[in-house]
């Protein structure tokens, strides 16, 4: 599939990326076409165009209906929800490939299983079971909005699949997530089991998107002392950023807001909402759900050492590998990590008929 660097012509686009689905379906699941080394997409921007109070109305006005709802909504709330963009029975069979898969590998595994009997996060996991990119690339509606919002083929960065709550307090992912240019960048989070209080909801600064950035480049000289010693990673750094705009969301009034979602629910918010992940009320049940991180074809992530120093240079072409998947685009990943403990091969578990997660 062609990216979009035209907003105007998405409606082609839309209904081409729609085609492709219905065309998929008779096809090898998780195939891979090929995989290639691709330039920024979208170099020429200085930042996307939904952060350009001038250029929304002229980019929205065209998009089709739907994709302009959940576009709209992003831009006031900082966030939509796109109900039953997956279906219940395909949340069911990636839970049990998970599941299936868990077992298979239980003596590799089990020492990361927690004193309830659950994984940590684990990071990257799409990369072995197919059933968890489809809910990327099998999700119409969301990829659809994530194409306009971009103005340029998305690309699946990252992923985090969760078998229960995060409860991380309220944040921003964009030290994580810096981007050139800045801010293409979206969290897409699919729900694979109904998300309550019970089990531990997503929650938001609905607005929080819209605040002023702090001045990044003082907080970082507060505990660092120079841009030069950023490192990429550091802890108390994002603490240092994170609490201060929770503190800033507080004292402009904003409230979190709890979002209860069904198995299915699609979750997009901005590069800049303040979100989290809810207390859990009862820590023996599961929640499980997939995070996936997001950003234009060959658009570079960077991470703190940049964010808090946005003016230092920085390479405009991402350094690694694409794989194209029936038409959908994923950074090439080695390894798949669990709970930032352990990593293993891809290669260690390529799939064989003994080995088949699916059904």
């Amino acid at each position: 599939m062609k990216a979009a660097t035209d907003l105007f012509g998405l409606q082609e686009v839309c209904f081409r990326v729609t085609e492709a689905h219905s065309l998929r379906l008779a096809t090898t699941p998780g195939a891979k076409d090929q995989t290639m080394k691709l330039t920024n997409s979208v170099r020429n921007k200085i930042h996307p165009w939904f952060m350009d109070s001038s250029e929304i109305q002229k980019n929205s006005k065209n998009l089709p209906s739907e994709i302009r709802h959940h576009t709209n909504e992003i831009i006031e709330n900082g966030f939509t929800v796109i109900k039953k963009s997956i279906p219940k029975e395909k949340c069911t069979q990636a839970i049990n490939s998970f599941k299936r898969f868990s077992q298979s590998h239980k003596q590799k595994f089990e020492k990361h299983i927690d004193a309830d009997g659950h994984y940590p996060r684990i990071i990257n996991l799409h990369t072995i079971l197919p059933e968890l990119f489809s809910l990327f690339s099998d999700n119409s509606i969301a990829y659809q909005t994530q194409l306009a919002l971009f103005g340029a083929t998305p690309c699946l960065y990252t992923s985090l699949f969760y078998e229960r709550g995060s409860a991380q307090p309220a944040h921003r992912d964009s030290p994580y997530f810096s981007t050139r240019p800045e801010h293409f960048y979206l969290g897409v989070w699919v729900a694979l089991e109904d998300a309550t209080k019970a089990n531990g909801a997503l929650q938001v600064f609905a607005g929080g998107h819209k605040l002023p950035e702090l001045n990044r480049e003082e907080i970082a000289k507060e505990i660092v002392g120079s841009l030069n010693e950023i490192p990429p990673i550091s802890n108390e750094l994002f603490e240092s950023y994170r609490s201060k705009v929770e503190q800033q969301c507080l004292s402009a009034g904003l409230t979190l807001q709890t979002l209860d979602v069904e198995a299915g629910d699609t979750v997009i918010w901005h590069p800049q909402l303040p979100h989290g992940g809810g207390a859990i009320e009862d820590i023996t049940r599961t929640r499980f759900s997939l995070v996936m991180h997001t950003t234009p074809v060959g658009v570079p992530v960077y991470h703190q050492d940049k964010f808090f120093n946005p003016k230092a240079p920085a390479p405009m072409d991402a350094p690694w590998e694409y794989e194209q998947i029936e038409g959908f685009y994923r950074v090439q990943h080695t390894t798949f990590n669990i709970g930032h403990q352990e990593a293993f091969e891809v290669s260690d578990f390529s799939a064989r008929p003994q080995e088949d997660y699916s059904s």
